[in-house]
C-alpha cells in the first residue's frame, strides 16, 4: 500500500499503492505524487532485522492512517452537509405548513366573504317589483362553480330557497320550466349557472325525450360531452325528480323505431355509459383508421355503421382524435374522417358520429357557429352551451371559435361580434359579461386543481434535485461555512415565493482530525515498542474505518429525507404561492366592493348601521386595512375618522369606542389607550397594567414611538407623573421592552419560583430587586415554567399568591404572569360582571384581537367560566354593539353564524334535544297564517308589515318597510306577496284608513 524506502537500501521499492491514481506515497517523511514516473526495482534481499521489518509496517500503516483519515474528513463533511440540509428542509416545511394554514384560513375567509356578499346582492337585485338583471347576471356570471355553491348554500340558509330557485322566479317546479315560455332564454342561461349539474343534466335530457318526437341534436350533445360519472348522476337525479323514471330505458325508446336502426344502436351503446376514460392509448390506432376508410370512404356505395359503432362509440376522446389524425395520413384517403362521415351518412347518426370524430371543444364550437348562421337564432343552444360549462372554457372556447371560423365572413368570424349582432337586451350583456368579466381571484382554475398541480411540480424537482446531486459537490459543500439560507446541491432556485431565504443556523461544527500525535510523532526504540505502536496504529485504522462507513451510512440515509423533504417543501411552496396569489387578487377585489358598501352606508341624511356592521365587522384586521386605504383614496377619510363622525349619541360609549377598536391599526390604538389611561383625574391601573405588562416587545416599542410623537412627551415621563412607588419601577422596568421572547428554560425556572417564593410571594415584606430581575425579562414561555415549578413546590398557583398582595401591584404582576389568553378571558370575565358591563373593556379586547386569537380566547372564556362567550355578549350587552360584536366574533362560515348582523332580541343557543323538540313542536302545530296572493304568511310577519306601513306612511319614519323585511329577514316569497299592497298604501288617499282596513282584513 505504499512506497517504501528500506532502512539498508538507498534505492526505492515498487508498491501497489503507485497503481492508484492520486494517491499520496509516504517515503522517511518526503511525499511522491501517484502520477510521477517510479520505475520498478529489483526486491532487496529480505532483511534479518525484525526492528527493521517493524519500522517498515509502521511506515505502510501510517500512510494507511493517513488516506484513510482523508476519507473520514470527506464522509463527515459530506454528513455534515447532509444532515444539516435535513435539519433546515424540515424548518422550512414547518415554516411552509404554518403560512399555509394562515393562507387557506385567509382564502377560506375571503371567499365566504364574496359569497356572503354575493347572497345579499342577489337578493337586493330581486326582491320587490322588477329585477335589477345587470346586478343579478354580474354576480351569477362572473363567479366559479365554487363560489355559486357556496352562495347558494348561504342563499338558502338565509332565505330559504335557493338560487335556481330565486332565478326561476315563479316556476316552482322543475315541469315548470319544460313549457316553451316559461322563462326568458335570459333566466334560463343564469338557471343553468345556477343548478347543480346532475339537476340541470336531468333536465334537459327530460326536454329531449319529452313533447312530439325526441330532439336528438341535444340528445347527441349531452352524451357526447359529459364524462361517464356524469351521466351516471344525471340517469341517478332524472329517477329522482320525474317519479322514478329510468332516463335510459327512455332514451332508448325515443331513439329506436323505424328508420333509425343504425342511430338507435349508436345510443344504445352511448347509454351503457363505459366509455374509456383510462387515458390508455390502444396500440392498433392505424388499424382501426383503416377499417373505418374499408368500412366508409373505401366502399362504392353504403357503408357498415356497425364498424364505426364499435370502434367510435366507446373509444376516449383522445383516441378518436388519434384514430382522425391517423386516417387522413392513410395512402388510400384523400379526406378526413370527418368529411367522409359527412359524405357517407346523413341524418342524426351522421351527426352522432361527428360528435365523437370531433374533439368536445370543437364540437361547441361548431355548435355555436350554427346556432348564428342562417335565418334566425338558436338562442337556446347559445345558452345551453355556455351555460353548462365554466368561465374557464368559455374564454377557451370564444378564441377556438375565432381561430376555427378565422375566414367566414363578419360578424361570423368574431364571436363577440356576433353574440353583439344575434343577440340582444339582458342576454347579450350576460354573455358579454360571461366573456371579458375578470374573476375575484384574477383566474379561473378551481381550488381543487392546486394539490394536484403544487404535486406535479414537486414531483418534477425531486426527479431534477436526484438527477443533480452530486457527491463531490455535497462533501465540498459541507466543508464550508453552512450558517445562512438553504443550499440545495445544484440547484438555485429552491423558492417560489419570496421571503424563505432567510438565513438558518447550522449544529454541526467543521470536521477537525482527530489527534493522531501519539501514533505519527513518537518513534518507537525497540520491538516491544513498535510492536506496541504497530497495535495503536491498526487500532486506529479500524476506529477511523468504522467512522468513516458511520457517517457514509448516515449520509446515505439521510439521502431519502433530503429528497422527501425537499419535495414536500415544493409542494407548500407552490400550493402557498397560489393561495397567496389568489388572497391578494380577492382581498382586492373585495376592498373595493365593501369600500363601496361603506360609503353607501353612511352616504346621505343619517347613517345605516346595519350595513356599516355587516361590511367591517365581518372583515379580517387584513381586509379592514385595506378597506381603509382605498375608502381614503377615494373619498379622502378614512374608516377612523367615518366612524368618528357618523357613530355618536347613544352609541359614544359602546359601539362607536367597538369600531374604534376594530379598526385602528393596533400600534396607533395601544398608543391611544396608554393616554386614556392616564389622561385626565385619577390612572385606569387596570388599562394601563394591560398595554404595559401583556404586549410584545415590538408592539411596545411601537406604541411607544407613536404616543412620543403625539404628545411630545414619552410614555415614561406620564408613567412617572402618574404613578409611585415599586408600581412605578415595575411598569419602567416592563416600558424597557426586553423580554427574551423564545427563550425557556425549566431549570432556571425552578431556580426562579425560589427566589419569588422567598422575595414575597410567601407574604411579608418584598424584596422588589427580585420581582424587578425575574418577571420583566422572562418570556410568556418561561413565566408558565415559573408557575408550573411555583405550584409543583409550595402547593397554591403564583396567581393566588399575587392575589394576596393587593394593591396596584396585583394588577401589574397578574398582567405579566397569566398567559394573554387567559388574562384576556379574566378581563372579559371582569367586564361582565356585577351590575351593567363594562363595554369598554369588552370593546378593547375583542376589537383589538384577530378573529383567529378571539376563538382561542373563546375557547379559554368557556373552559375557565362554564358559559359560552356567545351567551354572555348576549346577555350583557344590547343594540348596534351587541350586533356588532356578534358579528365580528362568530360570522366566518357557513354552519357557526349567520354573517348577516343580528338582531338584539337573538336568542342564546339552544342545546340540540331542545331546538328539535322545538322543531317537532312546529311541525305539530303549524303558525296561523294568511294567505296573501299565492302564498300563506305567518301572521307574525304580516302584523310585523302592518307596523311597518304605519310607521312609514303614517307616521313618516323613513323606509320601514325595506328595513323590516331586512331585519327579520322576511322570506322572498312573503316580500313579493306583500310588496303589492305597500305600492297601494304609498298611492292612497287616506293611507292609514287603507293600512287599517288591510289590518282587519288579515285580522292582525
Amino acid at each position: 500500500r505504499s512506497c517504501d524506502v528500506h532502512p539498508s537500501h538507498s534505492r526505492l521499492i515498487w508498491s501497489p499503492l503507485t497503481a492508484i491514481p492520486g494517491a499520496c506515497c509516504v517515503a522517511m517523511g518526503c511525499f511522491f505524487s501517484a502520477e510521477d514516473q517510479v520505475v520498478p526495482l529489483d526486491e532487496p534481499e529480505e532483511s534479518d532485522d525484525p526492528m527493521a521489518k517493524l519500522q517498515a509496517k509502521i511506515a505502510r500503516l501510517r500512510a494507511e492512517l493517513k488516506g484513510d483519515m482523508s476519507k473520514l474528513k470527506e464522509s463527515a463533511q459530506k454528513w455534515r452537509y447532509m444532515s444539516t440540509t435535513v435539519g433546515k428542509l424540515a424548518h422550512l416545511n414547518d415554516q411552509f405548513e404554518n403560512d399555509l394554514n394562515d393562507e387557506a384560513n385567509a382564502h377560506a375567509a375571503l371567499t365566504y366573504h364574496i359569497a356572503d356578499q354575493d347572497a345579499i346582492d342577489i337578493y337586493e337585485a330581486c326582491k320587490g317589483f322588477g329585477t335589477n338583471e345587470e346586478k343579478l347576471g354580474r354576480v351569477i356570471l362572473g363567479r366559479m362553480k365554487e363560489t355559486i355553491q357556496l352562495t347558494d348554500e348561504i342563499y338558502q340558509k338565509r332565505h330559504k330557497r335557493t338560487l335556481e330557485d330565486q332565478v326561476r322566479g315563479e316556476n316552482k317546479t322543475l315541469l315548470g320550466m319544460l313549457g316553451a315560455d316559461s322563462l326568458s332564454h335570459y333566466g334560463r342561461f343564469l338557471s343553468y349557472r345556477t343548478m347543480p349539474q346532475c339537476k340541470r343534466d336531468a333536465l334537459l335530457f327530460r326536454r329531449c325525450v319529452s313533447g312530439f318526437g325526441c330532439s336528438d341534436k341535444i340528445l347527441v350533445e349531452l352524451l357526447s360531452t359529459r364524462t361517464n360519472d356524469e351521466l351516471r348522476a344525471a340517469a341517478e337525479q332524472y329517477a329522482k325528480s320525474f317519479d322514478g323514471e329510468d332516463m335510459v330505458e327512455r332514451i332508448m325508446k325515443e331513439t329506436g323505431g323505424f328508420g333509425k336502426k343504425w342511430y338507435g344502436k349508436w345510443i344504445d351503446t352511448l347509454v351503457e355509459f363505459d366509455r374509456d376514460e383510462s387515458g390508455e392509448m390502444p396500440d392498433d390506432i392505424e388499424d382501426k383508421a383503416k377499417q373505418l376508410y374499408d368500412a366508409g370512404a373505401a366502399k362504392w356505395m353504403g357503408c357498415d355503421e356497425q364498424v364505426f359503432i364499435d370502434i367510435l362509440c366507446k373509444a376516449s376522446e383522445e383516441t378518436c382524435a388519434a384514430i382522425a389524425e391517423a386516417y387522413e395520413n392513410l395512402e388510400e384517403t384523400k379526406r378526413s374522417l370527418a368529411e367522409d362521415v359527412e359524405k357517407k351518412m346523413g341524418g342524426d347518426l351522421e351527426f352522432a358520429v361527428l360528435a365523437r370524430v370531433r374533439n368536445r371543444m370543437d364540437f361547441l364550437a361548431i355548435r355555436l357557429h350554427k346556432a348564428c348562421k342562417g335565418w334566425g337564432t338558436d338562442e337556446e343552444c347559445i345558452c345551453r352551451v355556455l351555460g353548462c360549462i365554466d368561465n374557464l372554457e368559455v374564454r377557451a372556447l370564444h378564441a377556438l371559435y375565432d381561430e376555427m371560423f378565422s375566414e367566414e365572413e363578419p360578424p361570423l368570424n368574431d364571436f363577440k361580434a356576433l353574440v353583439n349582432k344575434e343577440l340582444s337586451g339582458s342576454l347579450a350583456e350576460a354573455v358579454i359579461h360571461c366573456l371579458e368579466c375578470p374573476p375575484p381571484k384574477g383566474h379561473w382554475h378551481p381550488k381543487t386543481t392546486y394539490e394536484p398541480s403544487a404535486t406535479a411540480d414537486a414531483d418534477q424537482f425531486r426527479a431534477d434535485l436526484e438527477e443533480k446531486f452530486d457527491e463531490e459537490k455535497a462533501m465540498l459543500l459541507g466543508g464550508t461555512d453552512l450558517h445562512g439560507p438553504l443550499k440545495l446541491c445544484n440547484v438555485d432556485e429552491h423558492f417560489l415565493c419570496e421571503g424563505y431565504d432567510f438565513d438558518l443556523c447550522c449544529v454541526h461544527e467543521m470536521h477537525q482530525d482527530p489527534d493522531m500525535s501519539h501514533v505519527f510523532e513518537c518513534e518507537p526504540e525497540d520491538v516491544p515498542a513498535a510492536e506496541k505502536l504497530i497495535m495503536a496504529l491498526e487500532g486506529q485504522i479500524s476506529q477511523v474505518r468504522q467512522d468513516t462507513e458511520k457517517n457514509n451510512m448516515a449520509a446515505e440515509g439521510a439521502k431519502a429525507m433530503y429528497y422527501d423533504r425537499a419535495h414536500s417543501m415544493r409542494c407548500k411552496d407552490n400550493h402557498l404561492l397560489q393561495l397567496c396569489s389568489d388572497n391578494t387578487e380577492m382581498l382586492e377585489f373585495c376592498a373595493q366592493r365593501d369600500a363601496e358598501t361603506v360609503h353607501e352606508a353612511v352616504d346621505g341624511w343619517g347613517t345605516n348601521e346595519d350595513k356599516l356592521i355587516r361590511v367591517l365587522c365581518s372583515l379580517t384586521k387584513r381586509q379592514l386595512r385595506r378597506v381603509d386605504e382605498i375608502y381614503a383614496e377615494k373619498y379622502g377619510k378614512t374608516l377612523r375618522e367615518v366612524t368618528d363622525g357618523e357613530l355618536g349619541g347613544l352609541f359614544e360609549g359602546s359601539f362607536k369606542y367597538f369600531m374604534k377598536c376594530a379598526i385602528t391599526p393596533p400600534a396607533e390604538l395601544d398608543a391611544e389607550l396608554l393616554r386614556e389611561s392616564m389622561k385626565g383625574l385619577g390612572t385606569n391601573d387596570t388599562l394601563l397594567c394591560e398595554i404595559v405588562c401583556t404586549r410584545s416587545n415590538k408592539e411596545l416599542q411601537d406604541a411607544k414611538a407613536l404616543f412620543a410623537e403625539a404628545e411630545g412627551k414619552s410614555v415614561e415621563e406620564w408613567v412617572e407623573g402618574d404613578t409611585s412607588g415599586f408600581y412605578t419601577t415595575f411598569l419602567l422596568r416592563c416600558l424597557r421592552a426586553d423580554r427574551h421572547e423564545g427563550y425557556s428554560d425549566a431549570d432556571l425556572a425552578d431556580q426562579q419560583a425560589d427566589k419569588l417564593h422567598a422575595a414575597g410571594l410567601c407574604g411579608g415584606d418584598v424584596e422588589e430587586a427580585v420581582f424587578l430581575k425575574v418577571l420583566p425579562q422572562a418570556s410568556e414561555e418561561q413565566v408558565r415554567l415559573i408557575r408550573q415549578a411555583y405550584e409543583a413546590k409550595y402547593g397554591k398557583t403564583m396567581v393566588e399568591a399575587i392575589k394576596d398582595m393587593g394593591g396596584d401591584m396585583e394588577k401589574a404582576l397578574l398582567a405579566r404572569v397569566h398567559d394573554k389568553v387567559t388574562y384576556y378571558a379574566t378581563v372579559l370575565n371582569g367586564a361582565f360582571a356585577g351590575w351593567g358591563t363594562d363595554e369598554k373593556a369588552t370593546s378593547r379586547v375583542l376589537g383589538r384581537s384577530t378573529k383567529g386569537y378571539i376563538k382561542r380566547i373563546s375557547e379559554r372564556y368557556e373552559e375557565l367560566f362554564g358559559g359560552s362567550l356567545r351567551q354572555a355578549i348576549n346577555g350583557e350587552t344590547s343594540g348596534d354593539f351587541k350586533k356588532a360584536l356578534l358579528t365580528y366574533i362568530f360570522a366566518e362560515a357557513p354552519g357557526e353564524a349567520d354573517s348577516e348582523p343580528p338582531g338584539e332580541d337573538e336568542a342564546e343557543e339552544a342545546p340540540p334535544q331542545e331546538e328539535e323538540e322545538a322543531e317537532e313542536a312546529q311541525e305539530e302545530e303549524p303558525a296561523e297564517a294568511v294567505e296573501i296572493g299565492d302564498a300563506m304568511v305567518p301572521k307574525g310577519v304580516v302584523a310585523g308589515f302592518i307596523g311597518a306601513l304605519r310607521s312609514e306612511y303614517v307616521n313618516d319614519e323613513g323606509a320601514m318597510v325595506g328595513k323590516f323585511f331586512d331585519d327579520c329577514q322576511v322570506d322572498g316569497e312573503f316580500v313579493e306577496a306583500l310588496t303589492p299592497y305597500e305600492d297601494k298604501a304609498r298611492e292612497a288617499d287616506d293611507k292609514a284608513a287603507f293600512i287599517d282596513g288591510l289590518a282587519a282584513g288579515w285580522g292582525v
